[in-house]
């Protein structure tokens, strides 16, 4: 096992906290507090408790104490060190630093294996299944813990496989209570997966276990996030970070491998490395401390599915009571119905000590009861037996279907605190839809159905610019969660019927854009005659940069414009015949960027269709009336497009049209070109629309346009070149929106005139404006580079997108440039910048590789989120990589010469001034004889080397500049040492 796998992924590192989640964990700690509060004042004691634990060997058919399939020994000798490591009593408590040993604290808790089990019987608390895959990510978090499941308010679960991305995962604790608002609720997945090589303890026998983590502190660990206790550095590579416990030093970040003395860093003089919540090796690891012991005891007593497991029938051995039967599963209706007329039977049996000859068993569909039934019964105990109900009707959509044992053998249920006297199915009745079929989310759609395992955040209607600024899409917001890795949400389609076709094809749009190296999926599952969601066929699944739509990388995802989004399209032939084919898509979460959705299709047959998906040249603003009209277009149908006729307006000045002969086969590209089209001076609108494909018209229209606004400037300039919007500037920048939006705007500031775009309330999600330069010549230098100022915070847990984009063909088309854009703080409303400190002063451009050009145009374009307003000003061109330094307060400055340095070559003179000018500047001896000289043109903010001065004598000298009309003269003092 390398250390390329990740020790814990209970939570995300690294990843941004959120203001909602830190409100919600802030809400937790009151919670928290008021409950050891509480208890503190009424002198409970702690414990002891017992926790009933199962655990499922997930293996790959090895023999029992072979490779995964790992042997009881070293499950028990996990549960040896679970017991020891949270009562203090491991051997290497002795090795806790002498600083720690005070603070250091015990839980009288103990861990056994399960001795029933949830159907009664008699069990050793360890389950062996033999599964599908010979590895498992966390990405497959509920096919992994579907495949063995003890319910989780009795049980704690513990799955042992070959997880490949982690050591281990816990799930956190859920509550109704305030501030545990962004856990999960999800019973079906509640426990914690370990690694087959991090199970267990060395001490305790020759098992195979990774030398690094090999004495079973990744279960320690795990079960610290169970109970709640967070990473001590608390998630976040600053002193901020918190694990909101007084008695854990603040740590600026995880520590790993095992160091060997007592460390500190930036935000203490002595870090508790060796705490389980902590990265270290195993070896390291040695102690909790009294106040985490204090945060566990209090989610154990009051959190769901914790409390419980103190008084859980696993901790018992079996033992069978009078009039006791249970139901052991549904057998009909099934989680997916096709009919809404059901009838609902269920498979009871006899748990009890005596014979079962009646029963009265209650039915409620929807928490209304519907049918309550006496049924006649010979059950011996262990004996089983199916019992059915009357027909009886669901709604379309999601329904809940309980039975409920209200008496046996005419009297109360012997165990009524059991969990199988009431047994409850979630049942689906999806409606049936004819073909062809489109749904664009412009609203929800009544007949889609969300599967909410966790009950936190899942898809949603949202603003997902594509062809239209507008454009509604379901949005699948990963990038807020901050926990629940690997789970589920699901949206069901409606019903088709392919009985009658040979033929058909599932399209749908996507964009994606990934969060780091996170790995959130989606995948389509196609369901036939409504079978369950696991009995589906997996027909589409793409997760991290292959899901990707595109190659930036920004937080908090929104789609731009239609560039940002695929086409996909799946062929659907297999299912033909069929007449009920359900689509389920699941996003299956990884922490990480926001998913989007939209134009959802099945067709039949195969579907001609053309997309306009860009245009590619000109660009928003060019220096050119007449320029060839480039668009990009993609066959996204299943038939082979052989002619596209293409429509073309400008400025509504009357439709010209084009027809292109073409082969585009489907899923490819290919651009069209129209050649001379004249745009007029200033701004210009542009229609253009593919109005039929192979001669008919396109099947699905929504795709076939796009209108954009087209600036014509021929103004020029060169550089070094400086703006800084304190006077109205002049026509030769320009500024628009191709979507008539928010514009960027002079605005007073701190800075006296800044240019902004206000963000904050701008609901319209995706407008962009445009800031682009003049015409540059850069065809004198060898060297460029840009810098600007730019103040900006965040609200709402969102970012604008800021680019720089830059053309060499006078504003046909234009390339991003990279640049680093600051880490902003946050702000709850409409911002501005009101002091220095609230700029990040001098953000560098390289451009470079653009010296030489006659061309060049620079863009500022700034995407809207939503979040707050933008600033930015001070934009200098410089003609050298990197800018020198000059003081701003002073036209020129001399720098670089010191006593000890007086013939240095690094003498330099730096320019800061208004505007280009014509410099000259000579060195003159006392005697006012000239020594050197030398005259710059168009210095602005250039910084150059002082004229040859090495080979003359010691003295004193004057450097005199004649700036414009103004002439200027500095001292210098030249020696020999």
């Amino acid at each position: 096992m390398s250390r390329g796998q990740d020790r814990c992924g209970t939570v995300e590192y690294g990843k941004s906290i959120k203001i909602q989640s830190i409100e919600n964990e802030q809400k937790f700690e009151k919670w928290l507090e008021d409950k050891i509060k509480s208890r503190s004042a009424k002198r409970t004691k702690s414990g002891p408790y017992k926790i009933p634990v199962v655990v499922h060997v997930i293996h790959r058919g090895e023999a029992v104490g072979a490779g995964t399939n790992i042997s009881d020994a070293q499950i028990l000798s996990q549960l040896k060190v679970l017991n020891d490591d949270y009562r203090r009593q491991n051997e290497d408590a002795s090795s806790t630093d002498p600083a720690f040993v005070s603070v250091a604290g015990s839980m009288d808790i103990q861990f056994v294996l399960a001795k029933r089990t949830p159907e009664g019987f008699a069990t050793n608390g360890i389950v062996r299944v033999k599964g599908p895959k010979s590895s498992y990510t966390s990405s497959d978090n509920y096919t992994l813990k579907s495949l063995s499941y003890w319910p989780s308010e009795n049980y704690l679960n513990i799955w042992v496989c070959n997880i490949t991305d982690y050591l281990g995962y816990a799930q956190f604790p859920q509550s109704d209570l305030p501030g545990l608002d962004n856990s999960s609720s999800n019973a079906l997945t509640d426990g914690l997966v370990i690694s087959y090589e991090a199970c267990g303890s060395i001490d305790d026998g020759n098992f195979n276990l990774d030398p690094d983590y090999n004495k079973g502190r990744t279960a320690t660990h795990e079960i610290g996030h169970f109970f709640g206790l967070r990473h001590i550095w608390g998630d976040e590579n600053a002193c901020t970070g918190t694990d909101y416990i007084d008695d854990t030093p603040n740590q600026a970040s995880q520590t790993t491998y095992c160091p060997q003395s007592s460390i500190s860093d930036a935000c203490s003089p002595k870090v508790m490395f060796q705490n389980f919540m902590d990265y270290t090796d195993d070896a390291c690891m040695n102690l909790f401390t009294a106040q985490q012991v204090q945060r566990m005891i209090a989610v154990l007593e009051n959190s769901p599915r914790r409390a419980t497991l103190l008084t859980s029938p696993g901790l018992l051995p079996p033992d069978p009571v009078a009039n006791d039967i249970g139901i052991r599963k549904f057998v009909s209706p099934l989680e997916t119905e096709c009919s809404n007329n059901i009838v609902t039977s269920v498979q009871i049996r006899n748990y009890g000590s005596n014979n079962v000859s009646t029963a009265r068993i209650r039915l409620r569909i929807n928490g209304a009861i519907i049918e309550t039934k006496d049924f006649s019964l010979s059950l011996q105990p262990l004996d089983s037996a199916v019992i059915t109900f009357s027909n009886h009707a669901l709604s379309n959509g999601f329904n809940t279907v309980a039975v409920e044992i209200v008496l046996t053998n005419g009297v109360a249920d012997g165990d009524p605190a059991s969990n199988n006297n009431i047994v409850s199915l979630s049942v689906l009745v999806p409606e049936n839809v004819p073909l062809p079929y489109r749904e664009d989310f412009s609203t929800f759609p009544e007949n889609w159905y969300i599967q909410n395992f966790d009950e936190q955040l899942t898809w949603q209607l949202a603003n997902g610019p594509n062809f239209q600024t507008d454009n509604k899409a379901l949005l699948l917001p990963f990038y807020d969660y901050s926990d629940n890795l690997g789970e589920l949400d699901v949206i069901y389609s409606p019903v088709f019927n392919l009985s009658t076709t040979t033929a058909a094809t599932l399209f749908f749009d996507i964009a994606y854009m990934p969060y780091s190296a996170s790995k959130d999926g989606l995948r389509v599952v196609a369901i036939t005659d409504c079978s369950t969601l696991s009995e589906g066929v997996t027909i589409y699944e793409k997760s991290g940069s292959e899901l990707a739509t595109t190659s930036r990388s920004k937080p908090y995802f929104i789609p731009n414009k239609a560039a940002d989004w695929r086409r996909e399209m799946i062929d659907l032939t297999s299912f033909a015949g069929n007449n009920h084919v359900q689509l389920a898509f699941i996003g299956i979460n990884d922490y990480g960027n926001n998913l989007y959705i939209d134009n959802i299709s099945v067709v039949t047959p195969p579907v001609l269709d053309v997309s306009l998906n860009s245009i590619i040249q000109p660009s928003t603003v060019t220096g050119l009336n007449t320029v060839d009209l480039v668009i990009n277009s993609k066959n996204t149908g299943g038939q082979v497009i052989q002619s596209i006729q293409i429509e073309y307006v400008v400025n509504n000045a009357g439709v010209a049209q084009r027809i292109f002969d073409v082969n585009i086969l489907p899923g490819q590209e290919a651009n069209l070109t129209i050649p001379a089209v004249k745009f007029a001076e200033g701004e210009n609108t542009l229609e253009i629309t593919a109005t039929s494909v192979n001669g008919i018209p396109d099947q699905f229209g929504s795709n076939n346009a796009l209108q954009t606004k087209v600036v014509v400037n021929h103004a020029q300039d060169k550089i070094p070149l400086r703006q800084n919007f304190d006077a109205l500037f002049d026509n030769s920048w320009t500024i628009t929106n191709v979507d008539n939006g928010i514009l960027w705007k002079p605005l007073g500031t701190n800075y006296d005139q800044s240019l902004y775009f206000r963000s904050f309330g701008n609901t319209d999600i995706g407008d962009q404006s445009w800031l682009v330069s003049p015409s540059l010549d850069f065809t004198s230098v060898t060297q460029a580079s840009a810098t600007f100022d730019l103040a900006y915070v965040t609200a709402n847990s969102r970012q604008e997108d800021l680019r720089i984009l830059v053309s060499i063909d006078n504003g046909r088309t234009y390339e991003e440039v990279d640049f680093v854009f600051p880490e902003p703080s946050n702000s709850t409303g409409s911002w501005a910048p009101q002091n220095e400190e609230d700029w990040f002063n001098d953000i560098y451009v390289n451009l470079s590789q653009f010296a030489g050009e006659a061309n060049v145009r620079i863009a500022f374009v700034i995407t809207n989120a939503n979040s707050n307003n933008l600033y930015i000003d001070n934009i200098e061109f410089f003609i050298s990589e990197r800018p020198g330094q000059v003081s701003i307060e002073t036209p020129y400055n001399i720098f670089g010469y010191s006593a000890e340095n007086p013939k240095s070559s690094d003498l330099k003179i730096g320019f800061n001034l208004g505007e280009r000018q014509w410099v000259t500047c000579e060195i003159i001896d006392v005697m006012g004889k000239q020594i050197a000289s030398v005259s710059w043109q168009d210095v602005l903010n250039q910084v150059y080397e002082l004229p040859p001065y090495n080979s003359i004598a010691p003295g004193v000298y004057i450097v005199r500049l004649r700036i414009g009309n103004k002439l200027y003269s500095e001292r210098i003092f030249i020696t020999d040492f």
